[in-house]
C-alpha cells in the first residue's frame, strides 16, 4: 500500500528531489528558528577536528574560520545557506543549484561537528541522500546505486563493529548504556515517560538486551542490500525503525537526517 502511495504521488526523481530539498530545508529552517544554527557557527567556544584529515583539510583552507568570524558573518552564512536550498527547489532541474547547497550543507556540518566538540552523525544522512542529484541525468542511476551501496555500508558495518567487539556477549551491557546515556536526562526529568521505560529497561535487562539484539540485527540485515534490490522496501522500513528506536531508547537526535535515506531504497525508476 506504502509502495502504491509513493508511485502514485512521486511519479519521477524530480518530485523525489523536491521531497528531499524541501525535508532539508524544512530541518534546517528548524536549527535556525531554535538558535541551534547559530551556536554551531558562531557561538561556541569549542573547535573539535580529531584526527579526521577533512577537518584539517578545511581549517588550513580557512573555510571553517571565515563563517565563524563574527556573529553577522555567521549569521549571514546561515541565511544563505537556507536561500540555497530554497534556490536549488525553485531551480529543480539545475544541478548547480544543488551542488552549491550541498556544499554549503557540507561546511555547515564541519562547523556543526567542529563546535559541538565531536563528531555526530546529524548530518550525514543528508549528504547521502543528495550525492545522486549532483550528477548528469545519464549518470543518475549509478550515483544512485553508489549512495545506495554506502547507506547500506553504512548500517551494515555499525551492525559488525556492535557484534565484533562482543557488547552482545553481556546481558547487562544495554542497562549499562542506558544508565551513562540517560542520567542527567532523569535527573532534570524523574517524571517522563522515557525515565519510566528506561529505569523498567535498566531493572529488566533481559528486555533491554534483546532491543540492543534487534537493531544490531536490524544493522546487519543491510548486507542483503549490497546483493539485491529485493528487500529495498524492507531495508527502508528499518531505517526508520532504527532510527526511531534510536531517538526514543538512546535519545540521539539523528532521526531528521538519517531517515531521509529512505528514499534511497524506495526510489523505483518510472518506465511509463
Amino acid at each position: 500500500m506504502i509502495q502504491q502511495f509513493l508511485n502514485k504521488h512521486l511519479k519521477d526523481v524530480w518530485a523525489w528531489k523536491r521531497l528531499v530539498l524541501t525535508f532539508i530545508l524544512v530541518s534546517l529552517i528548524y536549527f535556525w528558528y531554535s538558535g541551534m544554527m547559530l551556536h554551531h557557527i558562531w557561538d561556541s567556544p569549542f573547535n573539535y577536528k580529531g584526527a579526521d584529515f577533512t577537518y584539517w583539510l578545511f581549517h588550513w583552507l580557512r573555510l571553517d574560520q571565515i563563517p565563524s568570524s563574527g556573529y553577522g558573518v555567521s549569521l549571514f552564512f546561515s541565511t544563505v545557506l537556507l536561500l540555497s536550498f530554497l534556490l536549488a527547489i525553485v531551480k529543480i532541474g539545475n544541478r548547480y543549484a544543488t551542488i552549491i547547497a550541498g556544499i554549503l550543507l557540507l561546511m555547515y556540518q564541519v562547523l556543526f561537528n567542529g563546535k559541538l566538540g565531536y563528531h555526530t552523525h546529524h548530518l550525514f544522512g543528508f549528504q547521502f541522500a543528495l550525492l545522486p542529484f549532483y550528477f548528469k541525468d545519464d549518470l543518475f542511476k549509478a550515483s544512485l546505486g553508489l549512495a545506495r551501496v554506502l547507506c547500506c555500508l553504512a548500517y551494515f558495518f555499525a551492525g559488525f563493529f556492535k557484534l565484533y567487539q562482543g557488547a552482545w556477549l553481556s546481558l547487562d551491557s544495554f542497562s549499562h548504556v542506558l544508565s551513562n546515556q540517560h542520567a542527567a536526562y532523569m535527573f532534570f526529568q524523574p517524571e517522563g515517560i522515557r525515565t519510566s521505560i528506561v529505569v523498567y529497561l535498566i531493572g529488566h535487562p533481559v528486555l533491554g538486551y534483546l532491543f540492543f539484539l534487534s537493531a544490531m540485527f536490524l544493522q546487519l540485515f543491510f548486507i542483503f542490500g549490497l546483493f539485491t534490490n529485493r528487500f529495498n522496501f524492507l531495508l527502508a522500513l528499518f531505517i526508520l525503525l532504527f532510527h526511531v528506536m534510536d531517538w526514543f531508547l538512546m535519545n540521539l537526535g539523528v532521526f531528521m537526517g538519517m531517515t531521509l535515506m529512505m528514499w534511497l531504497m524506495l526510489y523505483k525508476e518510472n518506465k511509463a
